[in-house]
């Protein structure tokens, strides 16, 4: 498979990783698993489980409704910037939005409801030690552009202008490889969607409603894309600029497995996406079995 891997990344501008572990068998494949990658919007997997186990401690009530207001508005991804202020949401729409359509705004609304010091806790109860989630999504936009997040003048309207100016330097803040930014590895991300498909640290109902807002994932081009019509898929995407990324749970049959693809470094997002694809599809023959014609 390291082979296989090689020859689907030759000639790729970036750099791509590859984690995945059959979870009967525990068979698993790596390519540049532990090396560190921009997270990009992947990272909200995190919050979504940790959000469940505050849930499962009685700390956060999932059915609470949280008024939206103009200023928490966040450019990107996502419709709640979209709404006019007063609606109100249940934490669980807000959590379902975060992953669903990668909603920005609604991810800085659960991370500011979580609060950094339970997002850090669970990273080191799962032992994902080479990952770094200090920013939200606000801070991440800012930093593809070098601007400080936490500058006054900054406003939705400003940043939401300047990302939509110019493209982001492939050196920018937010692609950076260091633990001031979001960064993971494939095979940190991998331990993630294990413990989820285990329920590491979460009840059965909370498994259950983890696993059903993963499989309502809206952004199917990447993972899913090059896979068998009917296999099921619970997973999280992320894009920045020179990073595309995809991670979750495949359900093929009697076979279960978690895989992690990233990609940094990358000039081009749709040759970066469409490696992801055929990269997903080699993994799901190595542990499943060929593909034939695959459905459109």
């Amino acid at each position: 498979m390291t082979a296989r891997f090689e020859q689907l990344a030759r000639g790729f501008d970036g750099v791509l990783g590859i984690a995945a572990k059959r979870l009967d068998t525990g068979e698993e494949l790596a390519y540049n698993a532990d090396e560190v990658f921009p997270t990009a919007s992947t990272f909200k997997t995190v919050l979504l489980y940790t959000l469940y186990r505050q849930a499962d401690a009685g700390r956060i009530d999932l059915a609470q409704r949280v008024t939206l207001h103009a200023e928490q508005r966040v450019p990107g991804s996502g419709v709640l910037q979209d709404l006019d202020p007063g609606a109100a949401l249940t934490v669980k729409d807000i959590a379902t939005l975060m992953i669903t359509v990668s909603d920005n705004m609604a991810t800085d609304l659960i991370y500011d409801l979580l609060g950094r010091q339970a997002v850090a806790e669970t990273l080191r109860e799962l032992g994902m030690s080479r990952t770094s989630l200090p920013l939200d999504t606000w801070e991440i936009l800012a930093g593809l552009h070098d601007l400080d997040p936490h500058d006054p003048s900054l406003t939705y309207e400003g940043l939401k202008a300047r990302l939509a100016s110019r493209l982001a330097p492939l050196d920018c803040r937010a692609a950076r490889e260091t633990p001031d930014n979001n960064v993971t590895t494939p095979r940190d991300m991998v331990r993630l969607y294990e413990a989820i498909e285990r329920g590491q640290g979460l009840s059965p109902a909370a498994r259950e409603a983890v696993l059903d807002i993963l499989k309502r994932q809206k952004f199917r081009e990447r993972i899913p894309a090059l896979l068998p019509f009917g296999v099921q898929v619970a997973h999280k995407t992320g894009s920045i600029r020179g990073v595309r990324n995809d991670a979750g749970l495949v359900y093929a049959g009697d076979v279960v497995y978690a895989v992690a693809l990233f990609t940094k470094r990358a000039r081009d997002g749709y040759a970066a996406t469409q490696l992801l694809a055929r990269a997903s599809r080699a993994v799901y023959e190595h542990f499943v079995g060929p593909i034939g014609q695959v459905e459109s």
